[in-house]
């Protein structure tokens, strides 16, 4: 266990109305046990929805890969990552026996090209390409190489390797892309350039963590990314998938599933235990009304719900002594960063707390009480994000009934990584949900999971067309 980051509301050193005004928001942001079992159900039912039929709240998209990796297969790969502030390419060299080792570059994507033409992202991906190829001495090679192109964006897949993008999130705004195979413009852009490079697949980012985590650990049943967004992808068998019948692709026993559970709670909107300050971020965000459980504990929104709070609680004159500032009525500039920051603070003053508040948000000055409540909001804001996260997780376990053989979850992303106590809060959920058989469940985390992922679902369809 880690060491503990949730102080009581009694320890607040404040007068009466803002110890009550902080116990309202701890009332409004708990989840109590049998909230996480409903929220579970909840999704549950959902996702088997989504599996019948299309256009639903958890769209439960095919990514048509339905061979397990066996941890024993070899050879090189290349990688191109797309995801939300950079690019990546790698090249992936698969040794057996669950082993590999990888290369790699990042590559910034600035604004204009975030926000432009699809034939712009196509054009600077080719070069990323060409350049790593040059970082690695494999420009001037003879075979080309295949290559699995990760997305971390919603994907209406057809094969594995055509798909288009359903929708653009994580404020990238990109005209020209509807309806378009981006694997097949990729190609294009990649041949334009005479680029040794074959685009062999295509996939969403958690579809990539699943398969590279069942590289080194076959029983993998379910991965999950908690970042600046969310989304999980699991093994599902393919009887159990309707909406597939009767496809000449769909073979196997089981194929794996982009959830998009990030979008729970779009339309049945009581299924989520949200709060007036959820319904504001939702309300003057990009996407209203899109992505309701990735708005509650994803690394783009809890630093927003937070300062939601704060100013809630600065215009009823409870906090900061009535004093304004223009970074703090910003929107989207209280980081989620400053959060694990200000909730790893252990100093007696609160120091770091304190650095936050009166140099980086410039509030003038903060009292031990005022730097006491921002930590324990940042506490309640984690810790609810944690719990919906574990909530979301058994609702796959439940729908596979995987606890009689025990499964292992692999999880990668800032906020479940660096956010101070959050394995721990998650951990605690699932006992809660699934008492002692929670020993059954092992949770590990992939580091590079895209990349390699991505690699190998082009090992998986190279094999397939041989």
């Amino acid at each position: 266990m880690g060491r503990k980051s949730v102080f009581a509301i009694s320890e607040i050193q404040g007068v009466e109305d803002q110890i009550n005004a902080m116990k309202e928001i701890a009332e409004e942001f708990h989840i109590p046990s049998e909230k996480l079992t409903k929220i579970s159900a909840h999704l549950s039912r959902q996702m088997t929805e989504g599996l019948e039929q299309n256009d639903t709240s958890v769209p439960m998209l095919p990514s048509w890969i339905d061979t397990h990796p066996t941890g024993q297969e070899t050879g090189e790969y290349l990688a191109l990552d797309l995801s939300g502030t950079s690019i990546r390419v790698y090249l992936v060299t698969l040794h057996g026996q669950g082993r590999v080792t990888t290369r790699q570059q990042k590559y910034n994507i600035h604004d204009n090209i975030r926000k432009s033409n699809i034939q712009n992202i196509v054009d600077f991906l080719a070069e990323c390409v060409d350049s790593f190829l040059t970082f690695i001495g494999k420009s001037d090679i003879d075979v080309p190489m295949s290559l699995g192109f990760v997305v971390s964006f919603p994907l209406n897949q057809t094969a594995m390797n055509k798909a288009s993008i359903i929708r653009w999130t994580k404020d990238f705004d990109v005209t020209g892309a509807d309806g378009k195979d981006l694997a097949e413009l990729l190609q294009v852009g990649l041949n334009k350039k005479s680029i040794p490079v074959k685009v062999k697949a295509i996939l969403n980012g958690a579809v990539g963590l699943l398969l590279a985590h069942n590289y080194r650990s076959l029983d993998t049943l379910l991965a999950c990314t908690v970042s600046r967004g969310t989304n999980a992808a699991y093994w599902e068998r393919i009887d159990d998938i309707p909406k597939i019948k009767g496809n000449p692709n769909a073979v196997g026993s089981e194929m794996i599933i982009n959830t998009e559970w990030g979008s729970f709670g779009d339309i049945h909107h009581d299924y989520l235990p949200r709060t007036m300050y959820d319904n504001k971020v939702n309300r003057e965000s990009t996407n209203p009304g899109v992505h309701q459980l990735e708005k509650m504990v994803s690394g783009l929104y809890l630093g927003e719900i937070v300062r939601n709070i704060l100013l809630d609680l600065l215009d009823r004159r409870l906090i900061f002594n009535m004093q304004y500032s223009i970074d703090m009525n910003l929107p989207y500039n209280f980081e989620s960063s400053y959060m694990s920051t200000i909730e790893s603070d252990d100093s007696p003053d609160l120091e770091d707390t304190k650095h936050i508040l009166e140099t980086i948000m410039n509030i003038q000055t903060t009292t031990l009480t005022d730097r006491q409540m921002t930590k324990k909001i940042c506490a309640l804001v984690g810790q609810r994000a944690a719990r919906i996260i574990a909530a979301a997780m058994s609702a796959v376990i439940h729908k596979r009934n995987a606890l009689e053989t025990g499964l292992t979850i692999s999880v990668e992303g800032t906020i479940y990584e660096h956010y101070p106590n959050f394995p721990n809060r998650v951990n605690e959920a699932l006992r809660e949900i699934f008492g002692e058989k929670v020993d059954r469940i092992n949770i590990g985390i992939t580091r590079d999971g895209n990349g390699i992922g991505a690699a190998l679902a082009a090992m998986i369809a190279e094999n397939k067309e041989a």
